[in-house]
């Protein structure tokens, strides 16, 4: 009777063995969340982790206990992973790199950020004379104290001409990747969208593209979502720009082949005086060190609101030169600020000989 109590037993570890040798070999990744409006770190926020292959597919998921700590199952050490926190509807996405514990950091959502206003924007034109293409590019700086995340339905609103047809957005978080975005058109107002990406502190990048068909000179009326502190509109220099407000605008130059017209400010462009813009001319093919893909799906990304994986996202032609326009602005920025230190030692200067 002993001896076949012994076997029973022999077998039946061996079974739960053979059960938890799966669970020991795997891994996991550990963490904390922390709320950097608070500065406390956060109980009860869901954490997910992404294997970033074939799309982004959920290996694991938990929540975080009263230290804000997390500890995740991982199945599959050898792929690239993302592990995502839901925080008040809003995703924050950190890549799985290295061993060591993340540090994850999360913010307040509020609908509504006071004073929030854009670093850059930008109107790209060009022409091919049958068709008028218009890039607009935005860089909006959420400065907030304490820091908080804006999220809301209208987090951002595109105006383009009632007869333009929209081709494409893109939005990227610093530090993020381009993301597709479906923007949802307002109901009674042709030509105006809005579109729901959580602003987090930071910088956020939009990007839209539209185009009037049939034409190679339309007159423009940009209405940027925020107040902007440096505007510009590029067009190639075989094309006319002409303000209907021959004061509202200064030239300083050209930046990567295209001509720039900066728009007068002081502190911040609110309204941007209507312009016209005819003949033809295409802006410089980007070099492919400027390319880069955007994913598919926003809720593939950091700035979607989805709690969960999303479905496979592949990467899109659409927002392809993203980056590269974006370099583009950066340089026009860079433009703007010599042109404006030259011009104040130029009247520092007359007034000294004064």
């Amino acid at each position: 009777m002993n001896i076949k109590s012994g076997i029973h037993r022999a077998v039946l570890l061996a079974v739960c063995c053979s059960f938890a040798l799966p669970v020991l070999a795997a891994d996991s990744v550990t963490g904390k969340v922390r709320n950097q409006t608070t500065n406390k770190p956060v109980a009860g926020d869901e954490v997910v982790l992404l294997r970033l292959e074939n799309g982004m597919e959920e290996e694991s998921r938990t929540r975080t206990d009263t230290q804000g700590a997390f500890v995740l199952a991982l199945t599959n050490a050898g792929a690239r992973h993302l592990v995502r926190v839901l925080h008040q509807k809003v995703n924050y996405d950190q890549s799985l790199t290295g061993s060591g514990p993340l540090e994850i950091t999360v913010f307040d959502a509020v609908p509504r950020i006071q004073d929030l206003q854009g670093r850059l924007g930008i109107a790209q034109v060009e022409s091919d004379g049958q068709m008028l293409k218009i890039t607009e590019m935005y860089a909006i700086a959420n400065e907030s104290v304490p820091p908080v995340t804006q999220a809301s339905p209208r987090n951002f609103e595109i105006s383009i001409p009632a007869k333009a047809t929209l081709d494409s957005v893109v939005v990227k978080k610093g530090g993020g990747v381009w993301v597709n975005i479906t923007p949802n058109p307002i109901s009674g107002q042709q030509g105006r969208y809005t579109i729901d990406f959580p602003i987090r502190p930071g910088e956020t990048l939009f990007k839209f593209i539209y185009h009037l068909s049939g034409t190679d000179r339309a007159t423009l009326h940009i209405q940027p979502p925020y107040p902007i502190r440096s505007f510009a509109v590029m067009h190639p220099p075989s094309m006319t720009f002409k303000s209907s407000n021959p004061q509202a605008f200064t030239s300083p130059g050209v930046a990567r082949g295209l001509k720039v017209e900066q728009a007068v400010s002081k502190p911040v462009v609110r309204t941007i005086p209507d312009f016209e813009v005819s003949g033809t001319g295409l802006a410089p093919p980007l070099t492919q060190d400027a390319k880069s893909s955007t994913v598919e799906n926003p809720s593939a990304a950091a700035g979607s609101h989805a709690p969960a994986a999303a479905p496979s996202a592949q990467p899109s032609a659409q927002g392809e030169s993203a980056n590269g326009t974006w370099i583009i602005l950066t340089g026009v920025g860079a433009l703007v600020v010599a042109c404006m230190y030259a011009v104040f030692k130029k009247r520092r200067k007359t007034v000294s000989n004064s």
